[in-house]
């Protein structure tokens, strides 16, 4: 039942587009971890800037596709 439900989307994903895109996402990622430990708070208000955008954005799409009754 659990690879059923896993496996259920295989044909709409691409097997090697979206593993490509992590990896270099990924590979973004560790020269800002890097940073962080040389500027924490530097590091620290941007995390801030990144969680209140992040936020702004959720509660956009919240009110913009809010469907209205009836």
């Amino acid at each position: 039942m659990f690879h059923e439900i896993i496996h259920s989307a295989d044909d709409l994903i691409s097997s090697d587009g979206a593993w490509w895109i992590l990896g270099l996402s990924s590979i973004l990622l560790i020269p800002a971890i890097i940073a962080v430990l040389f500027y924490p708070r530097e590091g620290l208000i941007a995390m801030g800037w990144l969680v209140a955008l992040m936020a702004v954005a959720l509660v956009a799409r919240r009110l913009l596709t809010r469907k209205t009754p009836g």
